[in-house]
């Protein structure tokens, strides 16, 4: 065997050999890559799972947030509607109680009349404005005694004999009472009641 022959045998055995501890440290660095791959694949689960329960959390919040927000805005328009409503009814008011519709406005004075009687008694003083001491005047329902008092607004102020009830069945105060009645209504339509 040839000098040649020998360095090419050596050389064929470093090349195999060569090969084999390339292969054999591919295999080692596929194997660290896949253990390296799979640890942080298993941080990243952890880590997800850590801040799993924070994430769902704070998109509950913001739900929330977003719902009372919209119950917030609906509680505003049907405060908004309800003014206009006792707005519109004040206005309507107002003009039947200025001659608007007399015969509307003197069956309203009965109603009322009617409701506060039986509240303050006989001898009652029924206290209104001089336009409408004439319609109660012309009642024929008795046992009160009609009281002018131009500064009082359209509706009746009643109070028995002895001083001890008063009534207010003005318009204003009437519409004060039929807005809490209302407002009760509308918060338990909307769930809001206490």
């Amino acid at each position: 065997m040839g000098v040649e022959t020998m360095i090419e045998a050596i050389e064929a055995e470093a090349a195999a050999e060569a090969v084999r501890l390339l292969a054999d440290a591919d295999s080692r660095a596929s194997a660290i890559v896949a253990a390296a791959r799979s640890a942080l694949e298993a941080r990243v689960a952890t880590a997800c799972e850590r801040v799993e329960p924070g994430l769902r959390a704070e998109a509950a919040r913001t739900v929330n947030s977003a719902r009372l927000r919209l119950l917030e805005r609906r509680t505003e328009l049907a405060a908004a509607r309800t003014g206009a409503t006792f707005d519109a009814a004040g206005a309507r008011l107002a003009e039947l109680a200025a001659g608007g519709d007399p015969a509307r406005w003197s069956a309203a004075l009965r109603a009322l009349l009617s409701e506060t009687l039986p509240l303050v008694g006989a001898g009652a003083t029924i206290a209104c404005r001089a336009a409408d001491a004439a319609v109660l005047a012309g009642l024929s329902v008795g046992g009160f005694t009609v009281a002018v008092d131009d500064g009082l607004p359209p509706g009746l102020l009643a109070r028995s004999a002895d001083g001890t009830v008063e009534v207010d069945a003005t318009v204003p105060v009437r519409l004060d009472q039929a807005r809490i009645h209302l407002a009760e209504s509308v918060a338990a339509l909307l769930g809001l009641e206490a």
